[in-house]
């Protein structure tokens, strides 16, 4: 059971914007919580990849499943109806690796059971992934980019290559599929610490000749960040669209 905390009930409610009483999301700490989790079990999503089913292969213990953030404030059990509501009419994408895969995977399986089988559907085409709402014409999409930038890891299913190789400032070759979006989440970071070098081309993959040298790995990523930046800002408008960035992904070890 959760563990009964006496300041829970005096805790504010989370609420976005300012106010008397703030709230740090990031602020707090793990509870145990057998009422409230998991919101969902593995056996109900059949979108979950198999690398992801502990489960199914063989992992004994469950209590993995039970445990909860709890910052300083209260935040409202997740409501798929609600969440669904809130993207009625709109298009909602993670773009990077297999963190924001993940994520991505984590949220339609949060919400498909709200919707009947007839009305929802998920297809992959390319670099997408996309799962459709039908009755909300609304989209929750996937994106391969693990560099945000042109790669040669770029295909979503053979990307493990000996040595990946970034082509300096292209983001538009992938930003073009972008275009439209209504929320956004990017993600990036594993896939540029593998050494302490980037191999960054100069030129194009197609060049028959290739420019390639290597660049340390904190100006490779920060020239990543910068095209990142420039490509919100020329086609992301702050009035419109909502845009998120996870900026370190855990190991996969």
């Amino acid at each position: 059971m959760l563990e009964k905390n006496k300041d829970y009930d005096d805790l504010p409610p989370f609420a976005i914007g300012e106010g008397d009483k703030e709230c740090n999301l990031f602020s707090g700490k793990w509870m145990w919580d057998e009422i409230n989790r998991p919101l969902y079990n593995e056996s109900e999503c059949p979108y979950l990849l198999p690398q992801v089913t502990c489960q199914e292969y063989g992992r004994p213990d469950k209590e993995y499943l039970y445990w909860r953030w709890q910052p300083d404030c209260i935040i409202p059990r997740f409501n798929a109806s609600l969440m669904l509501e809130s993207l009625r009419g709109k298009r909602m994408m993670y773009v990077g690796d297999s963190l924001n895969r993940g994520q991505y995977i984590s949220m339609i399986c949060l919400i498909h059971k709200v919707i009947p089988n007839d009305a929802k559907s998920l297809h992959e085409v390319d670099s997408f992934t996309i799962f459709t709402a039908k009755d909300y014409n609304a989209t929750i999409e996937f994106y391969w980019a693990p560099f945000l930038l042109e790669s040669n890891a770029d295909d979503p299913g053979k990307h493990r290559v000996p040595n990946r190789i970034v082509r300096k400032n292209s983001i538009d070759i992938h930003g073009k599929h972008w275009k439209g979006v209504d929320i956004m989440v990017f993600n990036t970071y594993i896939w540029w610490m593998s050494g302490l070098t980037v191999k960054i081309l100069n030129g194009t993959f197609d060049d028959n000749i290739k420019d390639i040298v290597d660049v340390p790995t904190n100006d490779a990523y920060r020239m990543g960040m910068k095209n990142l930046l420039r490509w919100i800002n020329e086609n992301m408008d702050p009035k419109r669209n909502r845009v998120f960035f996870t900026s370190m992904s855990p190991s996969h070890a």
